[in-house]
């Protein structure tokens, strides 16, 4: 009799026990499957991926921030205007620890998103089970390759081939070492807001730091503070600001890329 409950109470116990082993296929593949949901832009078996409630949490970490999303409403929304594209994906090293409704994994990861290859990312997915089928509930992403320190080499150019922004008097560089540099002439009374608008704040998101050779600017804050730059004058402007010519100028700035990159591809429009 002894025996017959100790059998009992052992094969309870390994149908309580999940098996591991198939648990780690069926993540992976989920994993697998939703990261090219979102390359391939198809909404609706993306959004199946995920539990849709307001525990949904993602987080993105590069050297220049941390960016959270709380709630499946707030993820969502964040998808609006995604389009396909060929994923070029890679992950190895995973690591699992997987309860009987609640599961861990991370893993490494190198892609192409965004247009760049090779990008390399520290990736940590929190699941739940929901009506018995694993969901994710939480991402984390560390952009391992925007902390790797990048080698520039040697460059120069005359300012009249440094790239034009349409229907504007600024020339521009970037890829120098995650610097940019920007050249303007422009006339007394050019006001940049109205370049501006759409942006945060619709004031311009980028530091600069720079020289003015001829003529001034005066450069408007949030707070209702104002700066005047002069001929012979080097600045600082930090983010985010706007302004308006004040004398005929001739000016160059240097800004942190990322920034810069965001108002360059904003003022075409």
């Amino acid at each position: 009799m002894k025996n017959l409950i100790t059998f009992f109470v052992l094969l309870c116990y390994a149908c309580a026990k999940p098996d591991i082993e198939a648990e780690k296929k069926i993540i992976t593949q989920l994993l697998y499957d939703e990261t090219n949901y979102a390359a391939t832009a198809d909404t609706l078996k993306w959004y199946n991926c995920w539990i849709n409630t307001d525990e949904a949490r993602f987080m993105f970490v590069a050297v220049d921030g941390v960016w959270e999303t709380i709630g499946w409403s707030n993820i969502k929304d964040g998808f609006k205007g995604a389009k396909p594209f060929d994923l070029k994906l890679k992950r190895d090293n995973y690591t699992f620890n997987i309860g009987n409704d609640v599961a861990i994994v991370s893993f490494d990861q190198q892609d192409n998103w965004g247009g760049t290859d090779g990008q390399k990312k520290k990736e940590t997915r929190t699941l739940k089970k929901d009506d018995g089928k694993w969901k994710i509930v939480g991402s984390n992403v560390i952009a391992v390759s925007s902390f790797e320190k990048k080698v520039t080499a040697p460059f120069h150019i005359a300012k009249e081939k440094m790239a034009l922004v349409p229907r504007a008097s600024f020339r521009f560089q970037t890829g120098l070492g995650g610097m940019a540099v920007g050249y303007m002439e422009a006339p007394a009374g050019m006001d940049f807001t109205p370049l501006l608008v759409g942006l945060p704040n619709n004031m311009c998101p980028s530091p600069h730091w720079g020289y003015v050779f001829e003529g001034s600017l005066r450069m408007k804050f949030p707070d209702g503070k104002e700066a005047i730059a002069n001929a012979g004058e080097v600045f600082y402007w930090p983010a985010p600001h706007t302004g308006v010519v004040e004398k005929n100028v001739k000016y160059i700035e240097f800004s942190p890329e990322p920034e810069f990159t965001q108002l360059m591809n904003h003022m075409p429009k």
